[in-house]
């Protein structure tokens, strides 16, 4: 089987993926089921990651890849994807929605006294905003 030129087939791939960004927009604002299909796949989901554990495939393909191309990737593609996005009115609303409860709980929390520095009962003050939190998180 001839196998064209994997220079050439990578700048077509670029170029055509680069160029269906209008697809990709279209799609995700016409999808209407994406919440509902991703929680009924829940249990899919569960058995592929519990799968690829159980056979170390996360770790051969972190292996795989490695540092290099993990750092060159994250340097180069989302330093200005994290930049942008963090700057979005929207993230800053999400941000500020999703930490409200715990912010209440901060500020209804009266920490025990502060002792000297280095003294062992301030240990107790972080144990209260610590198990106050994670309450909140998980439940009981």
């Amino acid at each position: 089987m001839k196998v064209k030129d994997l220079t050439q087939s990578a700048k077509k791939f670029s170029t055509n993926a680069s160029a269906g960004s209008g697809n990709y927009q279209a799609g995700v604002q016409n999808n209407q089921n994406w919440a509902a299909n991703t929680e009924n796949a829940a249990p899919t989901w569960a058995a592929g990651v519990s799968a690829a554990a159980a056979n170390g495939r996360f770790a051969k393909g972190v292996g795989k890849a490695g540092q290099q191309k993990w750092q060159q990737g994250a340097v180069q593609k989302g330093v200005g994807r994290f930049q942008q996005a963090v700057a979005l009115p929207s993230t800053q609303q999400n941000w500020q929605q999703g930490f409200q409860p715990y912010a209440a709980i901060l500020a209804g929390i009266t920490p025990p006294p502060k002792g000297v520095r280095g003294s062992p009962g301030n240990y107790s003050i972080v144990q209260t905003i610590g198990d106050a939190l994670h309450k909140a998180k998980v439940g009981s």
